[in-house]
């Protein structure tokens, strides 16, 4: 019987930069050094899923550069002035540096990105005003929240509260499904949002079979709003066998 490749799914926040998106979310410097034992910590915790595959959230397309410079990493050689990956990234701070601790040879980039109609938040702002106003306070609550947890937690705790399930599904409902209402029965550019959101989590999880094989342990590393969704084409795919991330933090 053919052995199901095993799949951990990591969700994180962007160590180097949260980015803007629908909310800024301030990170710790991961440079000083308790971030360092930290990510240190949730590193030596990973490694015990015994991936032989680490796959992350840089361009497919990029493969052969990002590996270049996970190369010189690992000869400890890294050129801080590359432009695939910045030091602080979560690819160098976890992929990378567990890629070198059990010798893998590459790291695999899974990512495509899309353009995501953004203007829908204009148009839901002037036809849909209570609806905006609800999603907006959802927004910045959860903002508020996040950046307090980011002042007060470890990256650990950080990253398990991040891939609790009840949050990932919390998100899902209040902070992506919840758009679809926004322009239906007229330019359905809520629907249009998220199928361009879909469109770029099915790319992902195209490329990730792509890499998988028989009897392969892979580790993902993702922004957690990509959780949800790939977690569940994960456990529909007959080959593939979701494993339990918080077990491992």
């Amino acid at each position: 019987m053919k052995e199901k490749v095993k799949v951990l799914i990591l969700g994180t926040y962007h160590f180097a930069s949260c980015g803007k998106h629908l909310y800024y979310i301030k990170g710790e410097d991961i440079t000083t050094d308790q971030k360092q034992e930290e990510i240190k910590e949730v590193v030596q915790k990973l490694a015990q899923f015994r991936p032989n595959k680490i796959a992350v959230e840089s361009e497919k397309g990029e493969e052969e550069k990002l590996n270049r410079v996970y190369s010189e990493y690992c000869k400890n050689n890294f050129d801080e002035g590359n432009e695939i990956v910045s030091y602080n990234n979560e690819i160098v701070q976890l992929a990378f540096r567990l890629g070198k601790m059990l010798e893998h040879t590459k790291i695999y980039p899974i990512d495509y990105t899309v353009h995501l109609p953004e203007e829908v938040f204009e148009y839901a702002e002037k036809n849909y005003p209570e609806f905006y106003k609800k999603f907006m306070n959802e927004i910045n609550e959860q903002e508020l929240n996040d950046n307090e947890l980011m002042k007060n937690n470890t990256v650990r705790k950080i990253l398990r509260y991040l891939n609790n399930p009840k949050r990932i599904e919390k998100e899902q409902s209040n902070l992506y499904l919840n758009l679809a209402r926004v322009g239906a029965g007229d330019n359905y550019c809520g629907a249009d949002m998220l199928t361009e959101w879909y469109r770029r989590n099915l790319y992902i999880f195209g490329n990730l079979q792509n890499i998988a094989e028989e009897e392969d342990r892979i580790l993902v590393i993702y922004g957690a709003g990509h959780c949800k969704i790939l977690q569940e084409l994960v456990k529909e795919y007959n080959e593939f066998e979701i494993v339990d991330v918080l077990q491992y933090l």
